[in-house]
C-alpha cells in the first residue's frame, strides 16, 4: 500500500500541470498518438499491484476463516497466493528502488509551489502566540484577516508588505516576514517525526538501522 501511494505521487508530480519530478526513460514510455507525451508506466504498474497483493490476502483469508486451530489440507490453498504476493512486492520494491534513485527533480518549482495557497498562513498565527502572546484562537482570526488581503490584492503571504500587515494588527511587525518561508516553516517542525531536516535525518538512520541497510555498502555493490 506504501509504494502505491509514493508511485502515485510520481504519476502526479510528473505530469506537466506539476512538473515536480522528471522520471529516467527507462521507466517511461512514449504514447501511440501524442509524440510528446511521455506515460510513467512503472509507476502506474506498482500503484496497482496492491490490488492483486490484497486479493491474494483475500483468498488466504477465505481459505482460513473456517478451519480449526490445526493444519488442514486446506492449507495447501495458501501457496500460489503467497508466492505470487512475494514475487510482485520484490518485483515493486525493485522498480521503484530504481526510479526514485534516477528521477530528477526540478527544486525551485517545487519550492514556488510550498508557497501558494497561503500554507504559511498557520506558521505566521503560530508567530503570533509564540512570540506575541497572542491566544490562537485571536491569531488564528487575525491571519485570516491577513489571508483575506492577500486574496484581494492577489499576492501570496509572503509578498505583503509591512505596512500591510500592520494594518490587519499592530502586532503583526516587519519580523514576522521570517517564518513566512517554507525552509523556515520545515524546519520549525522539530517533534518526534517532524520535518526538520534533524528529525528527517534521524528518521533514515532508525530505518537502516531497524532494517539492516547499509547504503555505502549498497553503492559499493552498485558502483
Amino acid at each position: 500500500m506504501h509504494l502505491s501511494r509514493l508511485a502515485e505521487e510520481l504519476v502526479i508530480w510528473s505530469t506537466p500541470q506539476f512538473g515536480f519530478v522528471r522520471l529516467a526513460e527507462a521507466f517511461t514510455t512514449g504514447s501511440s498518438i501524442m509524440p510528446q507525451k511521455r506515460n510513467p508506466d512503472a509507476a502506474e504498474l506498482i500503484r496497482a499491484k496492491p490490488g492483486r497483493i490484497v486479493g491474494d490476502l483475500v483468498r488466504l483469508l477465505v481459505v482460513l476463516k473456517g478451519l480449526p486451530l490445526a493444519y488442514s489440507k486446506d492449507m495447501q490453498e495458501d501457496k500460489e497466493g503467497v508466492f505470487d504476493a512475494a514475487d510482485h512486492l520484490e518485483l515493486s520494491l525493485e522498480a521503484m528502488t530504481a526510479m526514485v534513485r534516477t528521477l530528477s527533480v526540478d527544486r525551485e518549482r517545487m519550492r514556488a509551489a510550498a508557497t501558494l495557497g497561503h500554507t504559511l498562513a498557520t506558521d505566521l498565527a503560530d508567530w503570533l502566540v509564540r512570540e506575541k502572546g497572542v491566544p490562537f484562537r485571536d491569531a488564528h482570526a487575525i491571519v485570516g484577516r491577513v489571508v483575506r488581503l492577500a486574496e484581494e490584492r492577489g499576492v501570496q503571504l509572503h509578498e505583503l508588505s509591512a505596512p500591510d500587515l500592520a494594518s490587519v494588527d499592530p502586532r503583526l511587525d516587519g519580523s514576522a516576514f521570517a517564518v513566512l518561508t517554507p525552509e523556515r516553516a520545515v524546519a520549525a517542525r522539530r517533534s518526534y517525526g517532524g520535518t526538520a531536516p534533524e528529525r528527517v535525518r534521524a528518521a533514515i538512520e532508525e530505518a537502516v538501522r531497524r532494517y539492516g541497510l547499509d547504503p555505502e555498502v549498497e553503492a559499493e555493490e552498485e558502483a
